[in-house]
C-alpha cells in the first residue's frame, strides 16, 4: 500500500482530509534502517526517540521496539526526499510500536527507554551527574571529542562478530578506560602494580566499605573479552572468556552484558549513597 507522506494531504485529529490516512499512521521499518546514521556519528545523531542531521533536519522515531523502528507517516514527510528513499528500502508491512512510544505520544507520560542500549546510556548519564554532584569529581571521566563516537554509536549489534567486537571495545572505553584512577588514588592504599580495576575495587572497599566479587569479576571478564577479541587475534583464550558471557547469540549476549552494566551502576549508587528512585528495565535490574 502506497500513500504520500505530504502532511498537507494527510488526515489529522482536527478533520483535515478525512478520507486520507492519518498523520499518525504507524509505519514500520527494519532495525538496520538506522545503521546508515550510526555509521556516521559526526554527521548524524541517533538518540532515544529522535534522529537528526545536525541543524538540517530531525525526525521523531520509536527505536524502543525490539524488532523494528516505527515512524509516523506524516513525520516521514519532514525529512529530505533522499532520506525518504532510504527509509522506503527498509519498510516492512507489520511491526510493533513500543509501550514507551505510546505513553509518551498519547498519554503525555515521561518514561525512560526500555531498549537496553538506550537505557544504559540514560543510566550512565544520570549516574555521572549524581556522582559529580555528591563528590565533586567524575568517577567515569568524560570522553574526549575523538572518543565520543563510542557512546553515540553504542547499540545492540546484529549477530555479527565485527559489530560485537566494536561494541565490546566501546563499552570498555566507557566503563574501564574512563575510570578516574588519579582521583581514586588520593588517600588510598594500593600497590605499584595495581591496575585500574584493582584500584577501583580497593577504592570502593576502603572508602565505601563495599566488596563484590561478582561485580569486579564482571569488569575483569569484560576487559579480557576486549583484549582477547577486539585487540588481538582470536584463539582458545577468546573462546574461554566468551563462554562466561555466551547466551547463544551475539545480540542477546551483548544485551545481557548491558543489563549487567546497569546492575553494576545501580549497586555503586546504593553503596555510595547517591541512589534516587529510578525506573527499572524489564524487571531485571
Amino acid at each position: 500500500i502506497k500513500y504520500t507522506c505530504d502532511e498537507s494531504k494527510l488526515g489529522n485529529n482536527f478533520g483535515a482530509n478525512s478520507e486520507a490516512p492519518n498523520f499518525l499512521t504507524s509505519i514500520f521499518f527494519k532495525k538496520d534502517a538506522l545503521d546508515k546514521y550510526y555509521h556516521k556519528p559526526s554527521k548524524y545523531s541517533v538518540t532515544d526517540g529522535y534522529l537528526s542531521c545536525g541543524s538540517e533536519w530531525g525526525i521523531s522515531i520509536d527505536n524502543n521496539a525490539k524488532s523494528c523502528v516505527m515512524v509516523y507517516l506524516g513525520d516521514l514527510g519532514r525529512i529530505p526526499y533522499e532520506e525518504q528513499q532510504h527509509w522506503r528500502l527498509h519498510n516492512i508491512v507489520v511491526g510493533d510500536r513500543s509501550n514507551v512510544s505510546f505513553k509518551r505520544d498519547f498519554q503525555a507520560e515521561f518514561c525512560s527507554p526500555t531498549e537496553p542500549a538506550l537505557f544504559f546510556k540514560e543510566r550512565l548519564s544520570i549516574f555521572n551527574e549524581k556522582w559529580k554532584e555528591k563528590f565533586n569529581w567524575d568517577l567515569f571521566r568524560p570522553l574526549n571529542k575523538d572518543d565520543e563516537h563510542h557512546i553515540k554509536t553504542l547499540k545492540i549489534p546484529a549477530n555479527e562478530q565485527k559489530e560485537f567486537d566494536e561494541v565490546i571495545l566501546s563499552l570498555n572505553k566507557l566503563l574501564v578506560d574512563s575510570l578516574n584512577i588519579s582521583e581514586m588514588k588520593k588517600s588510598l592504599s594500593f600497590e605499584e602494580e595495581d591496575k585500574s580495576i584493582s584500584i577501583f575495587e580497593k577504592y570502593l572497599s576502603e572508602k565505601h566499605n563495599f566488596n563484590s566479587i561478582q561485580m569486579f569479576s564482571f569488569l575483569r571478564n569484560l576487559q579480557n573479552l576486549r583484549s582477547k577479541g577486539s585487540a588481538h587475534r582470536k584463539g582458545s583464550d577468546y573462546e574461554k572468556i566468551y563462554k562466561k558471557f555466551d547466551k547463544g547469540d551475539l545480540s542477546i549476549t551483548f544485551e545481557n552484558i548491558l543489563i549487567q552494566s546497569i546492575w553494576m551502576l545501580n549497586n555503586i549508587e546504593k553503596v555510595c549513597g547517591i541512589t534516587k528512585e529510578e525506573p527499572k528495565i524489564m524487571g531485571e535490574v
